[in-house]
Parts: structure tokens; C-alpha cells; sequence
């Protein structure tokens, strides 16, 4: 698990009082400037406020400073998509967005988002207005245990009481940024212990919940006379592991370091890549669940790099205990580990084999989802592809055809999201090898937030990369789940997102699972659960475009537009 270090921050004796010449300010406000300033100065560049009145000195704050240009604000309705839209950004880009939520119960939506930030090592700062501690446990309203609430799923929490920072509010949030980005949450450069995640900072707030503070560039000068405290040690990586490339197999899972795909595919070494590895161009097995559950040509050195779940034929091969498992990992990382018999290694040296040669893969880290191409994808040309040919009478569309018309017409600088779902699953097989980035959550596959994360990815994409083009393959289900995600508030610009709801009226999922054998009555109220989802009311309600796609050719032609919007697929439900 992450390494928790959760303490009340002190204030520091030696710290110098405020000018005595600056107006009076209100501490509130004054810190949570000088806290965002210090963050910003540190690499984070996206602050998301889900609206409160607790917090009201930090959203003010990022307000002023979207104002000033200092940052890319964002405001989301609900904590959760706030929460899995940062998660997003954290994705695409490899820094953490800031989460600015009030007390009580809006932090607690916070837990689904930090905990898949937790077992994938994406970047996250929770900053959580608090009531003061004398207030717990008292029944007072809206006041909760906050403090620690996220501990087993992050780098590092604290608890800030007023009397840290009323007294020298701009000292007290230099020292607590300085702890947020030394624990591994600011920017990849500035990770300490080798293990990016969340990072939660509580802070009690008092009356006045804000105020008049001094101005940006005062608070700037006064912050560059207190250095940044608080970073963790260093962990220290496992060696690098040596092995045969003839007997050996790699296998990319979820967040997989591109790295070691590479290294084995320039050693002759067959490469199993995962479609949500970020290593997919280098995947060099056809129908690999055949292959693997047959033995994999008689290989017994498994090399595993990020968290490989889409098939049962991996676990399985990787729990024979004839095989050797070694697994590619950084320190504080959840590794995969079946039965707790893996080989922990920080990168893997290949010899032998076809390749003829030595090939070192010298980090473990997982590099940022998407980025799976040999060469750079965004560099590469924006032009609509050309129109497939179709031939004969056109009927319904199937599964097949969604993921082969989505990436057929996925160009140089687009990419696609895909839903912890059935269609997941549908493109791992029908996917060659493939340099389209594919982004996805699923550290711990869950169906929640996915549209909000999509939204939180183009939002990256396109600052990177102006006129791409992200696509979300989404069921119905997970849409229903994550519908408050589509609610953009007035201000907030439109992400260049084309949303393919893939509507099977239930969790299709399951059908191919040991519970499809249940007594069908039961199986389709608790487990299935068929719904009558109405997504064209459901996109007016929401403001976005929609079109019902029934023909192949009816979803190319919505697809090559390129607008942002939301393409219905019914499918025939069995």
C-alpha cells in the first residue's frame, strides 16, 4: 500500500510576521491564495471546485486565479465526477488537477475516484474544507471525521487547523505545498517516493470563511522566502532482472510500462499487450487466451508490466507454479502479484533469443496511459480518414463493427476512452496491434465516473493537441451510472468528445460469465438489470447533440463529422 503520513502540520517558530505595511486580510482567504499559488508554482496547472460554502475561500481563490490566467479552472455539480474528471486529467497528462470540495458528506464522494487514483498511481491532490476539530463528534451540522478518511489509498494526508495558518497564513501554505508535491503528487519530476497518487491536505476552516487577502504578486514575493518542507524519503527500486527472451512471454496489462513491450519486441519476444495497456503497438499475439490457456508455446518466464485484467488465461498462467512470474513495478505500488509469488523487479534485461542482443528497460514506472505508439502520435496528421466500403444489403450493427468503425476512424491526435464494460473486453479481441492511444480506468474496473474521466482526458488532449478528437465506447449501464458527468455548469467549455453508447439494455457483461447459468428470473432483476434508458431525452436534458446510428453506415458518417456528441448504437438483446 501507498506510504501514509498523517500528522496535524505545526507551525514553524522561525517564521517570519507579515509585513506590517500590506492591509488587513482575512487568514482564510490568505491562505488558500498563497496555497494555490504555491501548488501552481509547483507544477499543477487544473484546480476542479465542486461548489460549497466551507470552502468558499479556496474556490475564491481559484477563481481569481482562472482570472489572472494562472490556472485552468474547472467547476463540476457533483464531487464524484469532480473527482473522476481530475482523475482524468491525471491520466492524460501525467499531473495532478487540485479538488477543492466542502465538509461533510461531499468529501466521501471523493472515495471511488482516489481509490483508483491509489492502485494505478495517478497523480491527485484532495483539498477538503473541514469545520474545526472541536466541532467533531459534538453533532454539529455537517461536520464529520474528514481527517484520514482516504488513508488507505493515499500518499500522504494531514490535518490543518486554523492556528497553523492564522497566524502567518502565507509561511503555513508554503509548508504544507511543499509537503503535497513532495509526497508524490505535483508533477512526475517532483515524485519523492516513487509511488505518484493521491494526496489529501483537510483543513479546518473558521469564521470569517473568507475575505479580503493581499494582492497575487505580494503573495508570490512572500512565498519565495520560505523554502518547500515536508518531502518523503526515497524508496528504493528492486534490481533488474536478467532473462532467457526464448522461454520468456511479456504481458502488458493496465498502466503497463511501454518500455518493456518494446525492449521484448526488439528481442524476439512475444508481447501480450492488454487494449488498455499503452502498450498495444507492440502486441504480437493473435487471439492470445488461446494461446496462453494452451501453454504459450511451452514459455515459463512470465514478465508482467501494469495490471493485467481482461482475461482469466493471464491469472492463470501466472499462478502455475511451473512458471516463473517476475513483475515490473516501482516502490509503494500494488504489483501483480497472483498469490503473492511474483519477482519484484524495476526493469527487465532480455538476452538471447532472436533478437541477438541486450535490451534494458531501467524503470518500472508506468508511463502515461495512451502513450503507446512508437513514434509520437500527436505529431501525426488530423485528416479524416476515407470512407470504408460496405458491401451488399447493410443490417444492424454488431459489437465487431463498433470497435472497427471507432478506430477506423481514429486519426493521428485522437484517442479513445473505453468503459470498464462488455465492450472492453470486444476490443481486446478484435484489436490488432495498434498505435491509437486508449485510455481507460481500470485499476479497479468499475463503471463509475467514466464519463466524467473522459471529459477530464480531452480536456488534457486538446491543450496538447488542438482539434483532436476523443471517443468514449460506452454501455448503457455505465452511461445511466455516470449521467451527472455530462453536466457541463454555464462557463465551462465543450469538451471535443464523441460519446458511443452501445445500448444492450443491461449489464451484457455478465453473460458470459458462471451467474448467466442462474435461474433467469433472478439473473435478469439483480444482476443484469434491464433498463429502458431514454438517451435522446437524456442528451436534451444534458444540452448535447445526439444521433441514433442503426447502420454501419449511419455510425461512420456520425463518426467523421468529428463534432462532439452523443451516437446511440441499439443492439439486439439475446
Amino acid at each position: 500500500m501507498p506510504i501514509q503520513h498523517r500528522s496535524e502540520l505545526s507551525p514553524s517558530p522561525a517564521e517570519p510576521a507579515p509585513s506590517p505595511t500590506e492591509p488587513a486580510s482575512c487568514a482564510s482567504s490568505e491562505f488558500a491564495v498563497a496555497l494555490l499559488v504555491a501548488l501552481v508554482e509547483g507544477g499543477v496547472r487544473h484546480v476542479v471546485v465542486s461548489p460549497g460554502s466551507r470552502s468558499q475561500a479556496l474556490a475564491l481563490a481559484a477563481a481569481e486565479l482562472e482570472q489572472a490566467g494562472i490556472i485552468e479552472l474547472h467547476v463540476r455539480i457533483d464531487e464524484r465526477d469532480a473527482g473522476f474528471f481530475a482523475l482524468g486529467i491525471g491520466m492524460a497528462s501525467g499531473h495532478s488537477a487540485a479538488v477543492i470540495t466542502t465538509s461533510g458528506s461531499a468529501v466521501a464522494h471523493l472515495l471511488p475516484s482516489v481509490m483508483e487514483a491509489s492502485r494505478t498511481g495517478i497523480p491527485m491532490v484532495l483539498l477538503t474544507a473541514d469545520r474545526p476539530a472541536a466541532l467533531r463528534d459534538t453533532g454539529a451540522n455537517q461536520t464529520t471525521h474528514q481527517s484520514g478518511i482516504f488513508d488507505p489509498f493515499t500518499v500522504d494526508s494531514s490535518d490543518t487547523s486554523p492556528d497553523v495558518y492564522e497566524a502567518n497564513p502565507v509561511a503555513a501554505a508554503a509548508k504544507l505545498a511543499g509537503r503535497i508535491l513532495g509526497s508524490g503528487t505535483g508533477t512526475s519530476e517532483l515524485v519523492a517516493n516513487g509511488a505518484p497518487g493521491p494526496v489529501h491536505a483537510n483543513i479546518q476552516f473558521v469564521e470569517p470563511l473568507s475575505g479580503p487577502h493581499s494582492s497575487i504578486d505580494h503573495i508570490q514575493h512572500e512565498l519565495q522566502a520560505y523554502a518547500a518542507d515536508g518531502a518523503t524519503a526515497s524508496s528504493a527500486h528492486p534490481p533488474i532482472r536478467q532473462v532467457d527472451s526464448a522461454s520468456t512471454v511479456v504481458i502488458a496489462g493496465f498502466r503497463s510500462n511501454p518500455a518493456v513491450a518494446e525492449a521484448a519486441t526488439y528481442a524476439g519476444v512475444p508481447v501480450v499487450a492488454e487494449v488498455t495497456s499503452g502498450s498495444r503497438a507492440w502486441h504480437s499475439v493473435p487471439n492470445y487466451r488461446d494461446w496462453l490457456a494452451a501453454g504459450a508455446d511451452g514459455r515459463n518466464t512470465l514478465v508482467v508490466s501494469g495490471l493485467p485484467n481482461l482475461s482469466r488465461e493471464v491469472w492463470a498462467i501466472a499462478s502455475r507454479p511451473d512458471v516463473q512470474l517476475i513483475t515490473v513495478t516501482q516502490p509503494g505500488s500494488e504489483a501483480f502479484s497472483p498469490g503473492h509469488r511474483a519477482e519484484l523487479t524495476s526493469g527487465v534485461t532480455f538476452h538471447g533469443g532472436d533478437g541477438g542482443s541486450q535490451v534494458s528497460t531501467s524503470s518500472g514506472s508506468a508511463a502515461t496511459p495512451g502513450s503507446d505508439a512508437p513514434a509520437d502520435v500527436a505529431s501525426t496528421s488530423t485528416a479524416t480518414p476515407s470512407s470504408p466500403s460496405f458491401s451488399g444489403p447493410e443490417g444492424s450493427i454488431g459489437r465487431d463493427d463498433v470497435v472497427d468503425l471507432v478506430w477506423g476512424s481514429s486519426t493521428g491526435g485522437d484517442a479513445i476512452y473505453i468503459a470498464a464494460s462488455n465492450m472492453v473486453r470486444v476490443a481486446d479481441k478484435r484489436v490488432g496491434a495498434s498505435p491509437v492511444p486508449v485510455y481507460s480506468h481500470r485499476g479497479l474496473a468499475g463503471i463509475d465516473g467514466t464519463i466524467a474521466a473522459a471529459i477530464g482526458v480531452a480536456r488534457v488532449a486538446e491543450s496538447v493537441q488542438p482539434g483532436c478528437l476523443i471517443r468514449l465506447i460506452i454501455g448503457d449501464l455505465a452511461f445511466a451510472h455516470d449521467v451527472g458527468g455530462l453536466l457541463l455548469p454555464t462557463g465551462e467549455e465543450f469538451p471535443n468528445l464523441q460519446i458511443v453508447v452501445v445500448n444492450d439494455h443491461g449489464g451484457s457483461i455478465f453473460d458470459g460469465l458462471e451467474v448467466a447459468a442462474s435461474e433467469p428470473t433472478l439473473y435478469e432483476r439483480v444482476v443484469r438489470t434491464p433498463c429502458d434508458l431514454n438517451v435522446a431525452n437524456v442528451a436534451a436534458a444534458y444540452g448535447w447533440e445526439y444521433t441514433l446510428a442503426q447502420r454501419p453506415s449511419e455510425l461512420w458518417a456520425r463518426l467523421a463529422d468529428r463534432r462532439p456528441t452523443i451516437i446511440e448504437i441499439p443492439m439486439a438483446t439475446v
